[in-house]
């Protein structure tokens, strides 16, 4: 079965190039891409169905895109703000069993020590990347990870 990876990334001049990226890195992957922390918790069913094998995760993302339609964010969602919204998903997954293994890279703006100021820490099965146009460094590390979860080659 092909490789499953997914970008949380609500910032399309982000996405696309991640996107793009991780398609040329992993030729046989299949790559999706989810906008927003509702489509993340919209898709959770799913992605129990069909396992991610690494997860790259914005740290803040908006709840929903604009529209007239978009419902009232949940209460946590309102109470924690944008800012710790790719932590939420990363909680959901973690708080999973089908989905708890599912190692996953925040690819973020945010100083590691402002997402730790509030007394979280990072998931064990986690990495921190700071966002750069470079994208080798992130490569190299979901090489590494998706690696870690197959065992040797």
């Amino acid at each position: 079965m092909a490789s499953y990876l997914v970008v949380v990334e609500d910032d399309h001049l982000q996405e696309g190039p991640l996107q793009d990226k991780l398609e040329d890195a992993f030729p046989d992957a299949r790559v999706e891409a989810i906008p927003t922390e509702r489509a993340f918790r919209d898709r959770l069913a799913d992605l129990r169905t069909r396992r991610p094998d690494l997860v790259v995760m914005d740290v803040m993302l908006r709840w929903d895109l604009p529209s007239r339609d978009a419902p009232d964010p949940p209460p946590d969602v309102v109470a924690g703000g944008y800012q710790r919204a790719g932590l939420r998903c990363a909680e959901l997954m973690a708080a999973d069993p089908a989905l708890a293994a599912t190692p996953v890279v925040f690819w973020t703006i945010l100083e590691r020590c402002d997402i730790e100021r509030d007394g979280r820490q990072l998931p064990a099965n986690s990495r921190y990347l700071r966002k750069s146009p470079d994208l080798d460094l992130l490569i190299r590390t979901a090489r590494e990870l998706t690696r870690l979860r197959r065992g040797p080659v």
